[in-house]
């Protein structure tokens, strides 16, 4: 059985805290078949709490597959449908990869690093 690791952060800092109707996460780790069920019920949870924003920080994702790529677009689908505009910030080189292949960048929001 393979384990991958895969992390949710609320962003929140003193020095330049977030607009009140943005809600802004960082995930770590891979986002691929085997954590996109673990982080899927938050991320749509996060998503009926945003009032206008949610960014979601990918800086340290390590790798995307095809799967991570699908929940971002679910994401964005019901990010659109609560009347939030879903953003990606940080993407790396190798998730970028599939993000750019599978279109993501072209649906919604995207800022790479």
């Amino acid at each position: 059985m393979t384990t991958t690791t895969i992390s949710l952060t609320r962003i929140s800092s003193p020095e330049a805290p977030p607009a009140r109707n943005t809600v802004a996460v960082a995930l770590a780790g891979e986002l691929d078949v085997y954590t996109v069920a673990r982080i899927e019920p938050t991320l749509t949870h996060l998503t009926r709490n945003a009032q206008a924003e949610l960014t979601l920080d990918l800086t340290d994702i390590t790798f995307c597959d095809s799967s991570g790529a699908a929940l971002l677009l679910r994401v964005h689908e019901r990010s659109q449908a609560a009347g939030v505009r879903l953003r990606l910030s940080g993407i790396q080189r190798l998730p970028a990869r599939v993000i750019r292949a599978l279109g993501v960048d072209r649906a919604l929001s995207c800022s790479f690093a």
